[in-house]
């Protein structure tokens, strides 16, 4: 765990140096163009993600409303425990999904890592929707979720593996595979 704990604080340190030097040399000109397309690109992936988590938890809101079922009971017809386990397993798993697409867009490539947090919200969304329709309906999207979550820890491993080789070892295997 050490070694992880070292490689964000060299990534904290490089990018504190990269927005001082930045902060620096532009004091009062505005921010360049890919900056503010990559601060809104993240923002508007944060929005999508609290957005889709807001939906599920309006959908369990809706469905106790709609059953009859007061908040602390979690029990009662097959249709709003279907929905009520579909919101629950979702807000499991976010944590574990924000954290490799942290991972990922810091060591791998930001793009790559929005583009799989994009589809794994839809995958998410799919399940919820196929899930609330009945059990088995949930299956094949949270098989491509899972894939979309192993695809995300192999980038962040790749890209956590390449920042400590080129650190400590001055070796980028990113050339070694494109040689």
């Amino acid at each position: 765990m050490n070694w992880l704990f070292l490689v964000c604080s060299c990534k904290i340190q490089e990018f504190k140096e990269n927005l001082n030097q930045t902060y620096a040399a532009s004091y009062h000109q505005p921010l360049p163009r890919q900056q503010v397309l990559n601060l809104a690109r993240g923002a508007s992936e944060q929005e999508t993600r609290f957005s889709k988590v807001s939906y599920f938890f309006f959908q369990v809101i809706y469905a106790r409303r709609l059953f009859g079922i007061s908040p602390p009971k979690i029990s009662g017809p097959p249709e709003f425990e279907r929905i009520f386990r579909a919101q629950v397993n979702s807000s499991e798993y976010f944590p574990i999904f924000l954290a490799l697409l942290w991972q990922a867009g810091l060591f791998f490539h930001q793009g790559l890592a929005a583009a799989l947090g994009l589809l794994y919200l839809y995958a998410r969304y799919c399940y919820f929707v196929g899930y609330k329709a009945s059990s088995s309906g949930r299956l094949c999207p949270m098989y491509f979720s899972a894939t979309i979550l192993w695809i995300l820890i192999a980038a962040s491993a790749l890209g956590i593996l390449h920042s400590l080789l080129s650190h400590y070892m001055r070796l980028n295997i990113l050339q070694l595979f494109t040689a």
